[in-house]
């Protein structure tokens, strides 16, 4: 269960290294899938093998987000929510996950996205503040995560 807790404790302070705009919806699209509000991103030197790894976190304009890990050319979406909040300007977010890899939960391989059980909701909910080109947010433990905006 620590390993667990560790997990993602350690994705939330991924999830608020930069911010960057990136678009907005296209009056002349007609589908109704949602369109990137903004996308954060961080990369960082994997300490077990020394892989660059790159988390991307896309908001959507429907309150919606999807988050993406990369390394070596492999994109896995592992985790999937809602937010409340606007990622576009200066106060508080709110980010719940309500999918996530089946390997973060059961300590496997599995790269499933399944529903986040509820004895572990409490665990997968995050509020993260941003201030100008900042982000912040304080884990579980009471630990400081500093974001750039790009």
């Amino acid at each position: 269960m620590l390993k667990f807790q560790l997990y993602w404790q350690l994705w939330f302070l991924r999830l608020h290294l930069s911010l960057a705009f990136v678009g907005c919806k296209d009056d002349d699209d007609d589908d109704d899938d949602p369109s990137v509000v903004t996308t954060w991103y961080c990369t960082e030197t994997d300490e077990d093998d020394g892989s660059v790894v790159t988390e991307t976190v896309y908001f959507y304009d429907d309150n919606t987000f999807k988050a993406v890990e990369s390394s070596e050319g492999v994109n896995v979406t592992f985790a999937t929510g809602s937010y409340t909040g606007d990622t576009t300007k200066d106060g508080n977010i709110v980010i719940t996950i309500k999918k996530i890899v089946k390997g973060a939960l059961d300590d496997s391989d599995s790269l499933e996205l399944v529903d986040v059980p509820a004895e572990y909701a409490s665990l997968f909910g995050a509020i993260a503040t941003i201030n100008g080109n900042t982000m912040s947010s304080i884990d579980g433990d009471g630990e400081l995560s500093a974001w750039i905006k790009k």
